[in-house]
């Protein structure tokens, strides 16, 4: 195909102005040095039409949920493959993570039947359960009953834990240790247990059905951190152990299979309580009623798809939404996006399906309608530990997926805020003679060029505890060019890190952003990187249901209430503070 010689000539004069820009950018980081006072601050609702939130993995999570929350703040959302329906999570949870069976083959692609020895590749096994943990910490064990409300968290305190009786496995023992069996160990981070991997990682939420595997699979086994394993072809590989109980619901014909109990549709159930064994008294046992553990209400109070399906069409059209997930997303993801995309359209609001990135740093892309959802053809990406370097050392304007990602979102965002203002705010000019190959540059200090990358930290006294009333939040801010050169307000950009990750893993963005916005391709605008540590590893972005006082050994507990300290503390302080009330309205 011919490519217009308007189109390429635009295209040359914006590659030299790209190369200009990456040579210039990434020099100007520094530690918030802001001084004076702004003034007050203006309402923050004031500036919704110019606000986004955006996040990956978990923060796609966060962006999604609270942007669907707080729909006063934000015009735009922007959620890069993370869990946005919390009732197939809670399905995948108990079906690929937590069941226990028999299995003669490895299941090792997307879609195979995976199970809790079994575990996907990606990401790896000591991750998995770590996430697990920290899911319980954010909203509670929706999988184990903890009737005493000051003890909410370890599986040993669990209703269960005291019945020793259950309908799948019958009688069993629980592990000797209050914060149970010991998994984990992943040394090759393939999601399996190897002969000679030595467990390290305490459960804690897991219930050990202990002396179930030879009713599971009719051999004896091997005692591994407290729990019976078995190999069972042979190959180095523990195929099956002791079951690990799961009581999230009372027991029910589930025609459809996902775990969601339907009367409408004809479904039954056997009022037993939530073990399934009659006369054990457990919870929900007798009552007439229909039963899941109370936990899963938190869930699903969290869960951004049931309240896009509870808003009535106006609602979600005040906002514009961007999605992207990975075909091959190794948690399941891309099925989240399928169905959060018939809420959508079962609304009637057209969702723009497209497969794979278009356009790079030469051609931002410019993604037209108000919803979108990008499948492209890879796995998931957005967890710190398991993650390849592309995000912190590699090409921004390379094939990496991570900036690829970053790229198309960042072109979506460009076309969401109206009348944007361009260019770093002082005369700069390229002037090139496309017929004898000459170029000819007036560039002011390259310091007027490109932005600045602050970091700072901020109090936030809703994470507060006696022990320390307001302990500190790192963010970083992107601040362009022409913020120093002009006295314009600009839009605001959130971005929400992924598990794991932290605000200096984005700190490459700056790099791009130049790029972009000195090549007039994107809008002026600031990019705030949020924190998205707590718990173990994740905060989800919530006000957490489990006290951090009773999770053992975590270090540096807080109040839990990150949701909290995100919009009462951390947010006012920058668009005050660091960005100087020139958040545009």
């Amino acid at each position: 195909m011919r490519i217009p010689v308007l189109v390429w000539e635009v295209r040359c004069a914006r590659l030299l102005v790209l190369c200009v820009a990456l040579i210039a950018a990434g020099c100007s980081s520094s530690d918030d040095d802001s001084n004076g006072d702004p003034g007050p601050a203006p309402p923050l609702e004031a500036s919704r039409e110019y606000r986004a939130l955006a996040g990956v993995s978990m923060g796609a999570y966060g962006a999604m949920n609270l942007g669907t929350k707080r729909q006063d703040l934000f015009a735009t959302i922007a959620s890069l493959g993370g869990p946005v329906d919390m009732n197939r999570l809670l399905h995948d949870i108990a079906v690929d993570n937590l069941e226990v069976k028999p299995q003669d083959e490895i299941p090792e692609e997307v879609g195979d039947d995976f199970t809790f020895d079994h575990l996907a590749p990606y990401p790896d096994r000591d991750s998995r359960l770590t996430m697990i943990q920290d899911l319980v910490i954010s909203f509670g064990n929706p999988f184990l009953h903890h009737p005493d409300a000051a003890r909410p968290y370890l599986a040993s305190d669990a209703e269960a834990a005291q019945l020793l009786r259950d309908d799948v496995f019958g009688e069993f023992d629980a592990s000797a240790d209050a914060r149970g069996f010991l998994d984990g160990g992943d040394e090759n981070e393939d999601g399996l247990r190897q002969v000679g991997e030595a467990p390290e990682l305490l459960t804690d939420v897991l219930l050990l059905a202990g002396g179930t595997l030879q009713s599971i699979a009719g051999v004896p086994g091997q005692s591994v951190g407290g729990r019976a394993l078995a190999d069972l072809d042979g190959d180095g590989v523990y195929d099956v152990g002791d079951g690990v109980v799961v009581n999230d619901a009372e027991p029910f014909t589930d025609e459809d299979g996902d775990r969601v109990y339907e009367a409408a549709a004809g479904e039954t159930f056997e009022d037993t309580g939530l073990d399934g064994v009659a006369g054990t008294g457990d919870f929900g046992e007798g009552n007439g009623v229909f039963d899941y553990d109370p936990d899963r209400a938190q869930w699903i109070a969290e869960d951004p798809l049931t309240r896009v399906q509870g808003l009535d069409t106006a609602a979600i059209a005040a906002q514009r939404i961007y999605m992207d997930v990975g075909v091959e997303d190794e948690l399941g993801f891309a099925a989240h996006y399928d169905n959060f995309v018939d809420a959508l359209t079962g609304k009637g609001l057209p969702v723009g399906i497209q497969d794979g990135f278009d356009g790079n740093c030469v051609d931002l892309p410019d993604p037209d309608g108000d919803y979108l959802l990008v499948r492209y053809p890879s796995g998931h990406v957005g967890v710190d530990d398991v993650d390849p370097d592309d995000l912190l050392s590699g090409d921004v304007c390379g094939d990496a997926t991570v900036w690829q990602r970053i790229i198309h979102m960042l072109g979506f965002l460009n076309e969401s805020f109206p009348d944007g203002s361009f260019g770093p705010g002082v005369d700069f000019d390229v002037d090139i003679d496309f017929d004898d190959l000459d170029f000819d540059l007036d560039l002011p200090d390259p310091d007027d060029l490109t932005g600045e990358l602050v970091s700072a930290s901020l109090p936030s006294p809703a994470l507060g505890t006696a022990a320390d009333p307001a302990p500190q939040r790192d963010v970083l801010v992107y601040l362009p060019a022409a913020f120093d050169n002009t006295d314009d307000h600009f839009p605001a950009v959130y971005l929400m890190p992924g598990y794991g990750q932290d605000p200096g893993d984005f700190a490459r963005m700056e790099i791009l952003l130049d790029a972009l916005m000195l090549s007039e391709q994107l809008q002026n605008m600031f990019v705030v990187i949020l924190p998205g540590d707590g718990g173990r590893q994740g905060s989800f972005y919530v006000n957490q249901s489990v006290p951090q006082s009773a999770v053992p050994d975590l270090e540096n507990p807080t109040s839990g209430r990150y949701e909290d300290s995100i919009f009462e503390d951390l947010i006012p302080a920058i668009e005050r503070e660091i960005l100087r009330n020139r958040v545009r309205r």
